[in-house]
């Protein structure tokens, strides 16, 4: 890419989909390879009168320490990298397009035709990630999973959260700054990605979320 590229940074989670694709793709993998107590686990952190989902709540708010996606990830310990791929194949084509956001892939469908180069950026597991990029023929940043001995461990090797601004840029191999850039998310943590960008549009479920007001971008609701 060069300095003349315009370059589009694409969120997926709450942006592309209206879905937490991390939790979505590893809760079908355990049902297809029919690992049913990790399935049932799952199912229960995401239950919305569940008391574990609302305890989990409460210490991500405290402790600002994710404990369902640790969860989720701890759940993959075992896996192998190349069953959780193909997992995220059949995800992505038979189960992801219900909860895609029209609008949202409207605006970067617009913004691809008039030359905006689309990069997916996202904190979620790469297997996903990597599916939805290959779909949509574009290339992409995100949290890979650890593997030893061709096994998951259930950690990370690499976690983008809060890392966005300077993955994004060593991708380009230069800073921000030197491009033309703009970001289309939903994320309060992509604030960075948000003030070097032009433009910049925020998607939001029904009405723009207060944070968003003080911001020098675009609301997009859905």
């Amino acid at each position: 890419m060069t300095e003349d590229d315009r370059i589009l940074a694409v969120d997926v989670c709450g942006t592309l989909y209206d879905t937490n694709t991390t939790a979505g793709l590893v809760t079908f993998h355990h049902a297809r390879r029919g690992n049913r107590w990790r399935f049932n686990m799952l199912k229960a952190l995401t239950r919305r009168r569940s008391l574990l989902r609302l305890a989990l709540i409460l210490i991500a708010k405290v402790s600002r320490f994710d404990a369902h996606r640790a969860l989720v990830l701890a759940s993959l310990r075992g896996e192998t990298r190349s069953s959780l791929q193909a997992s995220a194949t059949r995800y992505v084509s038979d189960h992801l397009p219900a909860h895609a956001i029209p609008a949202t892939h409207a605006r970067l469908a617009q913004m691809r035709a008039a030359g905006w180069q689309p990069v997916l950026v996202s904190n979620a597991l790469a297997p996903v990630v990597e599916e939805i990029a290959r779909q949509l023929d574009v290339p992409c940043l995100a949290s890979q999973p650890k593997a030893r001995d061709g096994r998951l461990t259930g950690r990370l090797s690499r976690d983008l959260t809060g890392q966005k601004r300077s993955a994004v840029e060593a991708f380009l191999n230069r800073p921000l700054e030197r491009v033309q850039f703009a970001v289309i998310t939903d994320n309060r943590s992509d604030c960075d990605l948000v003030a070097a960008a032009n433009p910049a549009v925020l998607v939001a479920p029904h009405k723009p979320r207060r944070w968003m007001r003080n911001l020098d971008a675009e609301i997009l609701c859905h």
